[in-house]
């Protein structure tokens, strides 16, 4: 210790303070680098939680907004199955006083599904009001998606090329002006995503767990980078983690007696608490009055098998026809009931045998 001390003290004095500057951003800089998100559902949100997880507390959207200031967004299902409302700002978060606003008015509205984002910009439409989250409507639903990544654009943009997807349905940037109907290389690389993800959910019969592994594979084997993201149709929450790194976090929450569950990409308090670290490739559902159903690894998972045999037979088809209309075994869009759609998910893998675990 000693010896320590003393060479220490002959340490030039430009290089001492270089060193105490590390040390201080080691200690007290934020998550740059990286968009923060945060979403919840629920029937009856507790009283006073989303001005705390979104202002009050230690790592809220509010508290973390000067490491991630390309503004601020929030989308807000009042009921479930409703149109979503937004509200969204240039400046980061902490410096708006809309921001404060638009949560106080939100949470005296007592929404059932909420979604917020403060933005580290890394592709297109700069200096405008934060897109996320991004909406879209398809089948009677308006979609609300947020990112927290740096999905390679010029890759997901390769992936559709052999369809007329983007094309049918090009960028809207949320209705932001700067930020709609662009060149694609001023499209915002999350809005390419989300778009991925619609055309694989809809390829696969509106079945999003099936649509969003099917898209999660082929990204995956395309190198797209960095995909944390949220997304939800009014009546449920997707969650998925692929991060890459430690600062592509994502974790979430779920209070049986409160009745409610959370995703956040830091979770808000300064403990961990009850929050749940989700693993790389992990796809979380969830729906209103009911635990999350978890799909631990979405390269593993294989649609239509029930049974856990790796292949899709009778076996299966048999638990589904013993379950219909009811809940049970052959959910497999994970809405609570067995029913017609889960028939038709069923019957479209049929006969299929599962990759190597």
């Amino acid at each position: 210790m000693r010896h320590f001390m003393s060479a220490h003290r002959t340490l030039p004095l430009n290089l001492a303070c270089l060193m105490l500057a590390c040390l201080y951003l080691m200690l007290f800089s934020g998550p740059a680098g990286a968009c923060r998100l945060y979403a919840t559902i629920g029937s009856d949100l507790p009283n006073g939680m989303l001005y705390s997880n979104l202002i009050s507390d230690p790592n809220s959207l509010y508290n973390l907004s000067p490491y991630n200031d390309d503004g601020w967004g929030i989308g807000y299902y009042p009921d479930f199955g409703d149109t979503p409302s937004f509200y969204r700002g240039t400046p980061q978060a902490k410096l708006d006083p809309n921001f404060t606003t638009a949560v106080n008015a939100i949470n005296s509205s007592e929404p059932q599904i909420v979604m917020a984002h403060i933005r580290y910009a890394t592709s297109g439409c700069m200096g405008v009001s934060d897109p996320h989250p991004f909406y879209r409507d398809k089948v009677g639903k308006r979609w609300l998606f947020e990112h927290n990544g740096s999905a390679n654009k010029d890759n997901l943009i390769n992936l559709m090329s052999s369809s007329t997807y983007l094309a049918d349905n090009p960028p809207n940037g949320s209705d932001i002006s700067a930020c709609a109907y662009l060149p694609m290389e001023n499209v915002v690389g999350s809005e390419i995503y989300f778009l991925y993800l619609l055309k694989n959910i809809e390829e696969n019969g509106w079945n999003v767990v099936n649509g969003v592994v099917a898209a999660i594979k082929a990204m995956i084997a395309n190198s797209t980078g960095s995909i944390n993201f949220v997304m939800s149709d009014g009546k449920t929450l997707w969650a998925f983690r692929r991060g890459v790194d430690s600062l592509h976090t994502l974790y979430y929450l779920y209070d049986s007696a409160e009745g409610y569950a959370a995703v956040a990409s830091q979770y808000p308090s300064s403990s961990r608490g009850n929050w749940i670290d989700m693993a790389e490739y992990q796809l979380v559902v969830f729906r209103p009055g009911a635990a999350p159903y978890s799909i631990p690894d979405v390269r593993t998972f294989c649609p239509g098998d029930i049974s856990g045999d790796r292949q899709v037979d009778t076996t299966d088809l048999a638990t589904l026809a013993g379950n219909f209309g009811r809940s049970g075994s052959g959910d497999l869009d994970f809405d609570g009931d067995v029913d017609g759609a889960d028939m038709a998910a069923l019957i479209a893998v049929y006969g299929e045998v599962c990759p190597e675990q």
